[in-house]
């Protein structure tokens, strides 16, 4: 039996670069016993999509930074194998404390020196993995200390502000119109929150800056937390490049806080399946009411009807047709097969 995929070459990695992954927070906004970053998404936990694109890209390895709920994050994590390993952050001390505590990892030897580190937040499914490759060609061709994210909102209430040197001209983008700092909504004067270019918390930066700069963050601020964001004025201060892609897309700058954003998540993340196994040959009559976990594989020639709900890892064959109302779950059907209405298969 064969099986349809995008057929795409599979990227290489990027020379020199470690992967950091803050997956500590608690997530008091998602009101649930579960820890935030292993809430799923389309039938994955959310941080395996982040975690995805670190290991399609690093070299250098990937740590993750585990904090609430740590052994269970942990466990997640550790599965994945490989060049992932975890840190973890005993206290909720910031963002810029939860990187420091990724040091050790990059710690063990000329084979993880990274020249440069990818920051990742946890709870970001949608980022894509294009996205980054792009953020990280800025950086290298800016000779960048610093390269982030950011996205422009119509509210930008409760993020931080992207403060340039000009900002009567920051929409515009004036390729000398240099990112100063980061100003997190809590610290934020009148005038700073009335920019709405915002800080997704993606970055680039530096091997040799990264931790030097950790090293000196200071906790005076609203939150008495050291924040990683406070690395980025260092570097201006120090005469450093700071660069910034603006993202077009901005779905994909969301980062998941309460269910409602998890349920955005969710939407955008399964209409990306259906386009994908779309483009692969397989037809589905109502795409809007087709329902494909992440990790499902399906033939192509393979037609769904309505309402169709594949889940977990079930993998489904060649030109098989998937009639209206059926769930199928961990399942692997051969090709050719045909399977009535309102049918439930589990683990078959």
């Amino acid at each position: 039996m064969t099986h349809s995929s995008q057929d795409k070459a599979v990227p290489s990695s990027i020379p020199g670069l470690g992967v950091i992954i803050m997956a500590a927070g608690l997530g008091k906004r998602m009101k649930s016993a579960l820890a935030k970053v292993l809430h799923p998404v389309a039938g994955r936990p959310m941080v395996m999509y982040v975690l995805d694109i670190a290991c399609g890209l690093a070299e250098q390895g990937v740590a993750v930074v585990v904090g609430h709920q740590g052994t269970e994050v942990r466990k997640v994590v550790e599965a994945v194998g490989g060049q992932v390993a975890v840190a973890e952050q005993t206290k909720q001390l910031g963002t810029g404390h939860a990187v420091l505590q990724a040091r050790p990892v990059f710690s063990g030897g000329a084979h993880r020196r990274p020249s440069r580190y990818l920051i990742l937040n946890g709870d970001t499914p949608l980022l894509t993995e294009a996205t980054v490759r792009e953020l990280l060609a800025m950086h290298d061709a800016q000779g960048a200390a610093v390269t982030l994210l950011t996205a422009v909102l119509d509210d930008a209430s409760g993020y931080g502000r992207v403060i340039r040197r000009r900002r009567d001209e920051w929409l515009q983008g004036a390729a000398d119109n240099a990112v100063q700092s980061i100003v997190e909504d809590k610290d934020a004067s009148e005038a700073e929150r009335a920019v709405r270019e915002i800080n997704v918390g993606t970055y680039v930066v530096d091997g040799e800056f990264l931790f030097p700069a950790l090293d000196k963050l200071d906790p005076r601020n609203a939150q008495g937390e050291y924040y990683l964001t406070d690395i980025v004025q260092m570097a201006v201060q120090q005469g450093r490049t700071v660069s910034a892609l603006r993202l077009r897309e901005i779905d994909e700058g969301l980062g998941i806080n309460s269910r409602v954003q998890l349920a955005e998540a969710e939407q955008v993340i399964r209409q990306r399946i259906r386009e994908q196994w779309l483009e692969a040959g397989v037809t589905m009559r109502d795409p809007a009411s087709t329902w494909i976990d992440a990790e499902v594989t399906i033939g192509r020639d393979t037609v769904l009807y309505p309402n169709v709900t594949l889940e977990g890892r079930t993998v489904i064959g060649e030109s098989v047709v998937v009639h209206s109302g059926t769930r199928i779950t961990d399942c692997a059907i051969g090709d050719r097969v045909e399977i009535l209405d309102h049918c439930i298969l589990r683990e078959s």
